[in-house]
């Protein structure tokens, strides 16, 4: 099928941040709907085709914005001051779009051929599945978890080992992503969870579906220097350099962001508020007012880090220059100390409330369930972050997944 190139007007940095401030009235009002749906509402994805905020990293070619790092991080942060599930699906469900930019042409038209607005969801952890070679493709058989926004997605991406004379390997060479249209696939209603409800990060299941082989990619490859949509996709280095490091920190986006609406909405309750015991105001309490001071450092920090990683990766996306197996370690402990950083905040905030801090109606509480669900991912576990810095700097190996290096003692 010929996919004729679509044109489209690039917004800047700060129009892209003005569209987001603008949903979040709508965004707060819909909060309680969004958690009791488990999805987002169908109108929150309405608004967000149709303020662009899903074709930050989409390629331009495809009418989307095919904009640098991290422009839809920065968006989706300001999206979870009002609903982090929201900003979840535009930040890191959203940064599929440069996943599949780094595909090959023909998988990229069938994606985007019928229409630029599509949301493609991943399902991240295989709890079983292989995919069988056959004529012209591959048959898949397996179940996947943690969907995020596969109830509106066309496309579904997920990853699974090749199976050859009926035995599969575990190396990682053997692994392949497979992308298929979502009505082919299963999908199986299993996200009931303490926070990021509005997500709707289910399972998936595919039962022996055909997959050709252009939808089919090794997955180091998809995530690999030139893949094969570096050549489609010339206008953005996201489609040509190493992924792995730019794609781990688009949670902290959200994360942040959804501090930042604790704070914002603890300040406006407190303000006002009363002590029930004796009727004085709790703004004026010195305890309340040093807690508070405390979190306002944290979430700076936090913020800090976030945006020094977030231009270290541009500048280098700029200079097409891969991150060295230290500068991925020293990234990996940023990640993991702001993930820190935004669960001390907001959980010192919601104990600071006191028993109006258990409501599930107080936004306060929602945004401390939400920033704990977003500090589970792998991506900003502590002690993978950590661990491997402090071998670093001690001189022993790194004992990495990805490389186990030993770095010379300083003498």
């Amino acid at each position: 099928m010929a996919v004729a190139e679509i044109k489209t007007t690039l917004p800047s940095h700060a129009e892209l941040m003005q569209r987001a401030e603008g949903l979040l009235p709508a965004l707060r009002e819909r909060a309680k709907k969004t958690e009791e749906l488990r999805r987002l509402p169908d109108d929150t994805m309405r608004d967000l085709f149709d303020a662009g905020l899903l074709r930050i990293l989409q390629p331009k070619r495809y009418g989307g914005y095919g904009m640098g790092w991290a422009a839809h991080a920065d968006a989706a942060r300001v999206l979870a001051r009002a609903c982090s599930s929201t900003a979840w699906i535009v930040s890191v469900v959203g940064a599929h779009a440069a996943i599949a930019g780094r595909l090959n042409k023909q998988c990229q038209d069938d994606i985007w051929g019928r229409s630029p607005d599509q949301l493609i969801a991943t399902a991240s952890a295989r709890a079983n599945g292989t995919m069988r070679k056959v004529e012209g493709g591959y048959r898949l058989t397996g179940h996947w978890r943690f969907a995020s926004g596969v109830d509106h997605s066309e496309w579904t991406m997920v990853t699974a080992p090749i199976e050859e004379d009926g035995m599969v390997a575990s190396e990682a060479h053997f692994f392949h992503r497979a992308l298929m249209p979502t009505k082919d696939i299963e999908i199986v209603d299993t996200w009931h969870v303490a926070g990021m409800k509005g997500t709707g990060s289910k399972d998936v299941k595919a039962h022996d579906i055909f997959i050709p082989a252009h939808r089919v990619i090794g997955a180091a490859d998809s995530f690999g220097r030139n893949p094969p949509g570096a050549a489609v996709n010339p206008d953005s280095y996201l489609y040509e350099v190493p992924f792995m490091a730019y794609f781990g920190n688009s949670l902290l986006g959200p994360m942040i962001g959804a501090t930042e609406g604790a704070y914002h909405d603890y300040c406006e309750i407190t303000r006002v508020r009363t002590s029930a015991l004796f009727g004085n105001s709790v703004a004026e309490q010195t305890p309340v007012q040093m807690r508070l001071a405390e979190t306002a450092a944290e979430i700076k920090a936090a913020r800090l880090l976030y945006e020094d990683a977030n231009a270290f990766l541009h500048q280098l996306g700029l200079k097409k220059q891969e991150i060295t197996h230290e500068q991925k370690i020293e990234a990996e402990r940023d990640r993991a100390f702001v993930a820190r950083l935004c669960v001390s905040a907001v959980t010192r905030l919601v104990r600071q409330m006191g028993a109006i801090g258990l409501s599930d109606s107080n936004p306060v509480q929602r945004h401390y369930r939400d920033v704990t669900a977003m500090a589970t991912q792998i991506a900003v576990n502590w002690d993978r972050g950590m661990g491997p810095f402090g071998r670093m700097a001690l001189g022993l190996p790194t004992e990495t997944p990805y490389e186990n290096k030993k770095v010379p003692v300083a003498k």
